[in-house]
């Protein structure tokens, strides 16, 4: 949790939430304050609808199934809105939860809807049209969050069937519907949107990654947080961990995953099809930490009492699958926008990995063009961020708006064109 060295007052105070289908992020924010200050406390906690499914594709069709699991799929996010809530209190940086006036909730068009309790059922099949688009607002209590009697709750308008107002609230804080310069915007997470500016123009879409890089449905994924691995180098031919808080490992968060597969191509451990290859093929010292199976090998990242840390086969697919789907998404945008690589100008990654994760690493395994690695900026929780900034601003809110309805939003489901795309992106770039 980050704090301001400013106490919070007891009423006026706003809570943004990025509600995300893996994680969910709060702030605690005062309204009243200027840039950084305003950010009161910060905390997260896992959803805990992922036991129905690590996607919104999974959770829609248990609704499907069963019309009574919208109430609890809604009480679950709520839920776990009212924790982070209380864990400000417990912090000691909100005294009462009668001084939260606001809340701006951000989060991809089916997390949504279950939160505002409307069937998402419409989500699952052509033509994958949301019950709303527009903007939100609703007494907080109603929906049973934490907060004063009279507070309001701002639900980010969405843009299309996957592309929700956690894109929109990216789109917020990165000022892309004034951008003059060809930018490329990727919020990866479970549901990966990706946002292109280009000839005046804003165009979206959403590629389902899976939770690969969230560590989700990982061997031994984790939060990033003290103990996990969030990288790797090669020094000397030697695979080197980094770790969280200097300690020993207690398993890999999203940076590390991506990290090391570039490391391991580096090493010559997996080929370009992202096979782990067997000891005698390798030349390098990693051949050491392979542990050879039929139906698949592993490389052992840790090995101390009572705990081994592996890279398994099984998580490299996932790991391919999640770089195939953004990467395709990214060419299916630029073909519609009729730009090139090399009209790229910026490329913002949002999402949970902050400054951990390096633009080469991604480029290894062909997420991002070599070429682009030079104007990668990163925006971590920028979508948590973009919320804050509508807490108290009625003009922020109306900025919100006209980019949802601005943008151009772009349907990957059941195209061919992003079978095609997929297809031919699901290998690794060769190393040289």
């Amino acid at each position: 949790m980050s704090v301001s060295k400013h106490a919070p007052k007891n009423s006026g105070l706003g809570v943004a939430i990025d509600l995300g289908t893996s994680t969910i992020e709060a702030a605690l924010v005062n309204p009243a304050m200027d840039g950084g200050e305003r950010i009161l406390a910060r905390l997260k906690c896992p959803n805990p609808q992922a036991r129905w499914g690590g996607d919104v594709v999974s959770r829609i069709n248990e609704i499907r199934k069963n019309p009574e699991m919208l109430t609890l799929l809604q009480q679950e996010a709520v839920n776990a809105c009212n924790g982070l809530i209380k864990g400000f209190m417990d912090k000691g940086r909100l005294n009462d939860f009668n001084g939260i006036a606001e809340l701006a909730i951000a989060g991809n068009t089916a997390m949504e809807h279950m939160l505002l309790g409307v069937n998402p059922v419409c989500l699952s099949s052509p033509p994958y049209r949301p019950a709303f688009l527009k903007a939100r607002r609703v007494p907080a209590r109603r929906l049973g969050l934490l907060s004063g009697p009279d507070a309001m709750l701002y639900a980010f308008p969405l843009i299309g069937g996957f592309v929700g107002g956690d894109t929109v609230a990216v789109s917020l804080l990165l000022g892309l519907r004034k951008e003059k310069s060809t930018v490329l915007a990727i919020d990866i997470g479970t549901n990966s949107e990706i946002v292109l500016r280009a000839n005046n123009a804003l165009f979206a879409a959403s590629a389902a990654a899976g939770p690969a890089f969230e560590a989700g449905n990982i061997s031994s994924g984790m939060l990033g947080q003290n103990g996990a691995i969030e990288g790797s180098e090669v020094v000397r031919g030697e695979l080197r961990l980094k770790v969280i808080g200097d300690v020993l490992p207690k398993g890999v968060c999203g940076s590390g995953l991506v990290d090391i597969a570039a490391s391991l191509l580096r090493l010559g451990a997996i080929d370009s099809t992202g096979r782990i290859k067997n000891k005698d093929e390798i030349a390098t010292n990693i051949a050491d930490r392979i542990m050879e199976d039929p139906a698949g090998n592993s490389i052992v990242l840790y090995k101390g009492a009572g705990a081994r840390i592996t890279l398994t086969q099984n998580d490299l697919r996932m790991l391919q699958n999640a770089k195939a789907a953004i990467r395709a998404g990214i060419n299916l945008l630029m073909k519609k926008a009729g730009v090139k690589e090399n009209d790229i100008e910026k490329v913002y990654i949002a999402g949970a990995f902050g400054g951990r994760l390096n633009p080469e690493a991604l480029s290894a395994i062909g997420l991002i063009s070599r070429e682009w690695t030079g104007r990668v900026e990163f925006k971590a929780d920028a979508a948590l961020l973009g919320a804050t900034i509508a807490l108290g601003s009625e003009n922020a809110k109306n900025e919100a708006e006209r980019i949802a309805e601005s943008t151009k939003y772009v349907s990957l489901s059941g195209s061919m064109h992003f079978e095609k795309e997929f297809i031919k992106n699901m290998n690794l770039p060769a190393f040289s």
